[in-house]
């Protein structure tokens, strides 16, 4: 698809790379089964166009809200377990138990208000225990853990379909996650019960623990090709699936002293060619990035970005190209073939993490998906 008919900015999508990132993350786990994590719009990539890709790829699907879990149930159908890996309020659990959902439960008291719901639809409620060993956010406390799981498996209309847990610190503490890996374990062994999934690894889990002892793992960045952690050897394997691009709307030529953006905090110490691009913080593209050195690319050369990054434009030194780029000239934000624009490069320079730089990418940058292959 030619930039014409892309408008003025867009990601492309590797379907190619997320196959083979799924493949490096079962590597990494022992052949466990993947639910594949496409929360938050895929991760920027496009919750609909990810799912469709992967669905003859993955066992599972995992999302943090209602809406996401439906927006997944109409792409891929009732073929796949689909879990919602956050709370769900009161007034959205019909919804969900008449689509065939996987909920999470955190509670007796939860767990009751589903079976009573189940009941009175006359449904079965597929649920997940989860076990709080650290990330104190969800889950059942661990020394209640065990007789709770016992008294909710009695429970009429529910189906304790697995136990989960999260990590909080596998890309920064070993020690403390296999800690937590061991003590999740006894929790389990101790309610005598035998879910069909047990799951806990997150994708540094994945790159640092394998599939943690579990039969199940829930790669999230990595199946984006971005390791969470450097120092594993499957995380070299993993290729980045999104490129970010814009358009160029303007070339000028400006005169020594010109000021750029707001505030002028950039002065021109000389005569220069600028594009300004059809992009901006608007689109998704961090305010933050401003005045810290950040490029982009054109004509696969490296070009400084200049002022302040306003909400639809960018501004960009062209002076060193030696072909002057003309309005249409297609604009790599994140990618590139040679010396790539990586995520973790603006995220490193914006003062944000990998996972802000992809899911704050705005609905009106469109997604397409291409297979680049390797």
């Amino acid at each position: 698809m030619s930039p014409q008919n892309l408008g003025r900015t867009w990601v492309e999508i590797d379907s190619a790379a997320l196959i083979d990132n799924v493949s490096v993350a079962r590597d990494a786990a022992a052949q466990a089964a993947v639910m594949a994590v496409v929360k938050a719009d895929a991760y920027g990539h496009g919750i609909t166009e990810v799912t469709s890709q992967l669905s003859q790829h993955v066992e599972a699907f995992g999302v943090a809200t209602l809406t996401e879990a439906l927006i997944v149930r109409q792409a891929v159908g009732k073929s796949h377990m689909i879990m919602i890996l956050g709370a769900l309020l009161a007034e959205e659990r019909e919804t969900a138990l008449l689509a065939g959902l996987h909920v999470t439960v955190s509670s007796i008291d939860e767990a009751r208000q589903y079976s009573e719901l189940a009941t009175a639809l006359d449904c079965s409620c597929p649920i997940h225990l989860v076990a709080d060993t650290g990330m104190g956010r969800l889950g059942l406390l661990e020394e209640g853990f065990p007789a709770a799981a016992t008294q909710i498996a009695t429970m009429p209309n529910l189906s304790i379909a697995g136990f989960a847990t999260h990590f909080p610190s596998a890309d920064e503490d070993q020690e403390l996650t296999k800690h937590q890996i061991s003590r999740f374990h006894e929790l389990c062994h101790r309610t005598e019960l035998s879910p069909p999934w047990i799951h806990l690894a997150n994708s540094a889990g994945i790159l640092g623990f394998g599939k943690a002892g579990g039969n199940m793992v829930r790669p999230g960045l990595m199946l984006y090709g971005i390791p969470p952690v450097a120092d594993s050897r499957h995380a070299g394997k993993l290729n980045p699936a999104l490129e970010w691009k814009a358009r160029i709307t303007q070339v000028r030529n400006l005169p020594e002293g010109s000021g750029i953006s707001y505030g002028q905090t950039f002065i021109a110490s000389r005569a220069m060619r600028v594009a300004t691009i059809a992009a901006g913080y608007g689109d998704g593209y961090p305010r933050s990035l401003s005045g810290t050195g950040a490029e982009v690319i054109i004509a696969n050369r490296h070009c400084p970005l200049l002022g302040r990054v306003t909400m639809d434009m960018l501004m960009a030194d062209v002076s060193h190209l030696d072909t002057a780029p003309v309005p249409g000239d297609t604009v790599t934000l994140i990618g590139g073939q040679i010396a790539p624009i990586t995520t973790a490069e603006l995220a490193g320079k914006s003062g944000l993490i990998p996972w802000e730089i992809l899911t704050g990418i705005s609905p009106r940058v469109s997604r397409v998906m291409m297979n680049k292959g390797k």
